[in-house]
């Protein structure tokens, strides 16, 4: 096997992997072997079928098809994992042309992680935070001058932020520049997502845009647009988990796993993926909410002890 690395624009990366003839060969008679072992002729027993009579009966382009599948399940990996490469999509996979009488040689596109930039994303929630309390204490100034509003029962309370909002700001303070085929893969499932739900609901696609007032095109762009964010977002949480040396100990997984009160809910989560899957769920609520409470808790303290020096005043 020889490989070719080529580097794409947006953390994109081209593997090139060509695959001797011999090698192909062998994989090709494996596939006929496994055929002669398992198709059933009239006249023969299973597996004691002549070799040119089973190919003639499954047909040549199966056979090179499954050779073919089995030469890339092989070869994929084993390129990622001498080239050290780390995927983070599904490859996209092309071959200009199969010979059995020649190399292989196919192309294998996928994304990469990306580099995130974050600017002064912790100013930039404390600047939220404040436009938003003040845009509430303007508006219940203006409900109180009307008499709309109870100064004992809603004029004292605090402004929160909320996880959503966080995310928001957070997505507008970074860079991050995603490979195209890692978006369109999130739309798809998206998409497929949206399709399932209509099925579920017994209502076709057309029937929707129509109540939608949008085309299929529109559509398309927007969920391009939402797993944009979504795998912004994911990226971003990633990176500030990192830089914020944010951990989960196995106590708090345990503690999660739990929670659910359902034995065999709690059973299928201790399996290692989903424990993972766990803590990265729980390192993002960790990170929100310990930016929520350092935005609230210095913008509170801050406006307290300007109270303060205007009391001493």
């Amino acid at each position: 096997m020889k490989t070719q690395i080529q580097k794409l624009p947006k953390s994109a990366m081209k593997l090139t992997i060509t695959v001797e003839n011999i090698t192909v060969k062998e994989f090709y008679e494996k596939e006929v072997d496994k055929a002669v072992e398992n198709t059933e002729l009239q006249g023969f027993r299973k597996g004691t079928a002549p070799r040119e009579m089973v190919i003639e009966k499954v047909g040549e382009s199966k056979l090179y098809g499954d050779t073919i599948n089995e030469v890339l399940q092989t070869f994929y990996p084993q390129a990622l994992k001498e080239n050290k490469l780390m995927p983070v999509s599904n490859p996209k996979v092309e071959i200009k042309e199969f010979d059995i009488e020649k190399d292989l040689e196919f192309t294998a596109e996928f994304a990469t992680k990306p580099e995130v930039k974050m600017k002064d994303y912790k100013k930039a929630l404390k600047d939220y935070y404040k436009e938003k309390t003040e845009k509430i204490k303007k508006e219940k100034l203006e409900k109180l001058q009307k008499g709309e509003l109870d100064i004992e029962k809603e004029g004292h309370e605090h402004v929160h932020i909320g996880p959503n909002e966080v995310i928001e700001v957070l997505l507008k303070e970074s860079e991050v520049e995603m490979a195209d085929i890692l978006i369109e893969e999130e739309a798809d499932r998206l998409m497929g997502q949206l399709m399932q739900q209509l099925q579920t609901i017994k209502l076709t696609l057309d029937k929707y845009l129509q109540a939608q007032e949008k085309t299929a095109e529109e559509i398309r762009y927007d969920y391009l647009k939402m797993a944009e964010n979504n795998i912004k977002a994911e990226f971003v949480l990633s990176h500030l988990i990192t830089e914020e040396k944010i951990e989960i100990d196995d106590n708090e997984i345990d503690e999660m796993i739990n929670a659910s009160g359902d034995p065999s809910v709690a059973e299928q989560m201790k399996d290692p993926m989903q424990k993972l899957y766990i803590k990265n769920i729980l390192q993002k609520n960790k990170l929100l909410n310990m930016l929520i409470e350092e935005t609230q808790g210095s913008h509170n303290h801050t406006h307290d002890s300007e109270n303060e020096e205007k009391e001493e005043k």
